[in-house]
């Protein structure tokens, strides 16, 4: 019996099921087909038929839709065609219905073809989601470290961390295959790349512009995600509180005022279950959830409720706006009134407050207020009166009672420990010394740093004339480098060079590199080249640490500095280093010639300028690229 279908796109469907979709002629045959018989409706069909080859990229198949055209010679008769080959029945499928048969067999349909529809989307989404991560992972080790002075950073008045990297908006394009957008606007100039994890899993990316516009990989897993600013600061058996944020700036924010372990949830939404999330991993841990003032407020309320979590929420003057805006998350308060004052009610609300809730309302302390001049927290005796009572408790207790979990435990009587010497801290400086020392002196809201983490400085070296060598020295004989490298550098770089070994405190060496197992062979100028030992020397960016590690190095051009003998290896950009000293030397001639300061900012915007022209230039080469290779593909490569 033959089968009779709705529509034409349920006859396509079932006629894509019957052809194999490994063959890469076929692959992109049926592309061009449907897109001339539905247009970019279509893509939805060859897509889901697409991902049932064993070698499916979500990628090449985006690119491939985006270069079939509607007049590439392919019709749907071309589908219906290669299909019959595979056995299926073209004349039986075409039986017309008439709207009253159409409408019967559409009630027809059982609930478990229902069932089973669903099943597929869901399956479906999920290896779209498997895809995005994969490609999440491949955008984050090509990103690079973020650069000094990046707008939205600087705008924010908060500092990098190495969990952030960066891209060019051009980059991104080429990468992703097409350009991020937020509420339709595209994202652009130097755009921070921002890993967003589910559980201990990367699953997507956030990625925010200079001008603040958010955008993610499409199709990314984002719900119960999360980005920690530091994650090598939280580790079991530390007590530290645990500071759940909204926002990537508000989370920096709140690390640089405190120094504790900070996540941002990236969506007031996520708020709940992030909170959740990290409560399970760490059930002792106090928990303080940011709130932002709006409409993300009541999200974060919810999220301390089943969490055991403590609620902070900024403060400002009534007339306080930053770039006439009203202020809303902790981050504008740090802009307005400075880091210290941050610090000091994000300690206030997870220390001073609890404990005032918990006595009753015996003890009360000045408001703490914030306003967009700066001025620094005052507090009354009264709050002096609270800081007593809870070194008294501590001293008592043993142990700081101020959060929610341990209320209940208050009412019991403990025997009070023998007082401690001097030369040792009560438990309540053990477990809260920020706190303690915050809250007895008024913070200087000019310090906007005064209270942020500070790296710990690298230990003292001893210094012996055997054991160092002099500055300049070789750090080995030519003799060392082995003939083989020599032969290739010769064979690179040409038969009549001059060969080099890298000096101690040396560099920067920049120049193109030819990569080997143990030596890395760098051209530093004409017909003259330098061994680095590859032993030596590290490589500062997962992007040229993964070019080392899957053969991508050659070609390419790097800058190498060594601190005494240990070498590290940068991204260097010849054309941009060449226009640096071009506009640097026309600098200088222009004040010699007495034209004054007045034309060095004419020659900053035209270098300015020059540089974008590079890089949109490059984009648009390397993805010229991308679809040429996308075209191209032979049978069996990966699409």
């Amino acid at each position: 019996m033959n089968t009779r279908y709705l529509s034409e796109e349920e006859r396509a469907r079932a006629a894509l099921a019957m052809i194999p979709a490994e063959d890469y002629t076929t692959w992109v045959d049926m592309a061009f087909a449907l897109k001339q018989g539905f247009g970019e409706a279509g893509f939805d069909i060859w897509d889901e038929w697409s991902r049932t080859a064993h070698n499916y990229s979500e990628r090449a198949a985006r690119v491939t839709w985006r270069s079939a055209g509607e007049s590439g010679g392919k019709t749907l008769a071309s589908l219906f065609w290669l299909a019959q080959q595979h056995g299926f029945d073209v004349r039986g499928s075409r039986a017309a219905m008439d709207p009253a048969e159409r409408l019967r067999m559409s009630s027809a349909r059982p609930s478990m073809d229902r069932a089973q529809q669903a099943g597929g989307v869901a399956a479906r989404v999920r290896a779209r989601q498997t895809a995005v991560a994969r490609e999440a992972l491949a955008i984050w080790k090509w990103a690079r470290p973020v650069g000094p002075g990046h707008p939205y950073l600087e705008r924010k008045q908060v500092r990098s961390v190495p969990t952030l990297r960066e891209l060019e908006a051009e980059e991104l394009h080429a990468l992703l295959g097409y350009a991020p957008r937020s509420a339709e606007e595209l994202l652009t100039g130097r755009v921070l790349v921002v890993p967003v994890r589910i559980g201990d899993t990367l699953s997507t990316l956030e990625l925010i512009d200079a001008e603040g516009r958010k955008s993610a990989l499409a199709g990314g897993a984002k719900s119960g995600g999360y980005w920690v600013v530091e994650p090598d600061r939280f580790r079991d058996g530390v007590v530290t509180p645990i500071l759940i944020a909204e926002g990537v700036a508000t989370a920096l924010a709140a690390w640089q005022a405190t120094g504790w372990f900070s996540v941002a949830a990236l969506s007031s939404g996520n708020l709940r279950p992030v909170a959740a999330m990290w409560r399970g991993r760490y059930p002792d841990a106090e928990m303080l959830v940011l709130a932002d003032l709006g409409a993300g407020y009541e999200h974060a309320k919810q999220a301390t409720l089943g969490t055991s979590s403590l609620l902070a929420e900024p403060h400002f003057a009534p007339e306080a706006r930053i770039a006439g805006e009203v202020p809303t998350d902790f981050d504008d308060m740090a802009v307005l009134s400075g880091f210290g004052v941050v610090g000091e009610l994000l300690r206030e609300s997870l220390y001073v407050a609890p404990a005032r809730d918990a006595m009753g309302g015996e003890e009360t302390g000045e408001a703490v207020a914030a306003d967009g001049s700066g001025d620094a927290l005052k507090e009354g005796n009264a709050m002096g009166n609270v800081k007593e009572k809870l070194v008294g408790d501590g001293e008592v207790s043993g142990r700081r009672r101020t959060s929610r979990r341990g209320a209940s435990s208050q009412d019991t009587p403990e025997p009070a420990p023998s007082e401690p010497t001097p030369s040792e801290p009560t438990p309540h400086e053990t477990l809260a010394p920020a706190a303690g020392q915050a809250l007895s002196q008024p913070p200087d809201p000019d310090r906007h740093e005064a209270d942020a983490p500070r790296a710990e400085p690298p230990p003292a070296r001893a210094v012996g004339a055997s054991a160092r060598r002099q500055v300049g020295e070789p750090l080995y004989g030519l003799e060392e480098v082995p003939g083989e490298i020599k032969a290739l550098a010769q064979h690179r770089f040409g038969a009549q060079i001059r060969m080099a070994t890298p000096r101690e405190n040396g560099g920067p060496y920049r120049g193109e590199v030819f990569n080997t197992e143990h030596y890395m062979i760098q051209e530093v100028s004409t017909r003259s080249v330098v061994f680095h030992a590859k032993a030596n020397v590290e490589f500062v960016s997962d992007r040229l640490r993964w070019m080392d590690e899957n053969q991508r190095l050659n070609g390419a051009e790097v800058q190498v500095g060594y601190d005494g003998t240990h070498g590290k290896v940068y991204p260097w950009d010849r054309a941009r280093d060449l226009l640096e000293r071009t506009v640097a030397s026309l600098k200088k001639s222009a004040r010699e010639a007495g034209f004054g300061n007045d034309l060095d900012a004419t020659l900053d915007q035209l270098q300015a300028t020059s540089w974008t022209r590079v890089r949109e230039a490059r984009a648009a080469a390397l993805a010229q690229s991308k679809e040429r290779a996308g075209r191209e593909q032979g049978q069996g490569q990966q699409r």
